[in-house]
């Protein structure tokens, strides 16, 4: 793909988007040019996420439930937070391991305690007791539990 062409793809995918979503986006895709490396002009990809928006890069709990402990598989890893989190972390970061599901790789099991409002108010820690006993009941084999919250 050459440079225009890519820069045609990149209207394409704007065009879908209202004007000022479109103009907010257009700051985060450009058509890679090093020459550009040493100017000013460059693609906005170190600022904050807006909270509530999805973006590709996830938070820092993502990381860790994606990057740190996914690959190890034979730990039950419980998302102590909203199942959206849980569920997002989980999603978007696959790790590839080989065994039985629930017998000697629990990676691909999401285990979430679902904090609500309440919880963070009078304290979710009995749920996660709650949950981190179920849970050593129901998988024996597991070789340890991680707690991301």
């Amino acid at each position: 793909m050459n440079r225009q062409e890519t820069e045609q793809l990149i209207q394409e995918v704007l065009e879908v988007y209202p004007e000022a979503t479109g103009k907010q986006r257009a700051k985060h895709l450009m058509a890679n040019d090093p020459s550009l490396e040493k100017s000013n002009k460059c693609i906005v990809a170190n600022k904050k996420a807006l909270p509530g928006v999805m973006t590709a890069r996830g938070c820092a709990y993502a990381g860790a439930k994606g990057v740190v402990w996914g690959p190890v598989k034979d730990v039950l890893n419980i998302s102590h937070g909203p199942v959206g989190c849980g569920q997002f972390s989980r999603a978007g970061r696959r790790n590839y391991v080989t065994g039985y599901s629930g017998v000697n790789i629990f990676n691909d099991i999401n285990f979430t305690s679902d904090f609500q409002e309440k919880d963070v108010v009078f304290g979710g820690d009995k749920k996660l007791a709650k949950i981190i006993t179920e849970l050593d009941g129901l998988f024996p084999l597991a070789k340890g539990v991680t707690i991301q919250s």
